[in-house]
């Protein structure tokens, strides 16, 4: 779905548990294929898994129940930060060319 879709979507929120697909291996084939923000989310917040998700690419990692203000606030940030990081390399971009001239 996402591959099909991946213009639409912005970020990615994704269970830890999931029963047809390595939660890992979706955050690597994110990161790598459409490079969008995933934060994940687990009933178990074991130091070795939470290093595992940061260490293939999540943005955050938040344990199970979630309360929905708090998915709320952090997904806005998450994407802020995207469109932020976006507009800084456009003006990185807009330096060089005004330095090439």
């Amino acid at each position: 779905m996402l591959r099909e879709n991946r213009s639409r979507y912005d970020l990615v929120i994704t269970s830890v548990n999931m029963p047809d697909m390595d939660a890992l291996k979706l955050l690597e084939l994110v990161g790598l294929e459409m490079d969008l923000p995933v934060i994940m989310l687990s009933a178990h917040g074991h130091t070795k898994l939470v290093k595992k998700g940061i260490t293939h690419g999540t943005c955050d990692y938040l344990l199970k129940p979630v309360c929905i203000d708090e998915l709320k606030n952090i997904w806005q940030h998450v994407v802020r930060k995207k469109i932020f990081d976006f507009k800084d390399h456009i003006n990185a971009l807009n330096q060089d060319n005004k330095q090439k001239r």
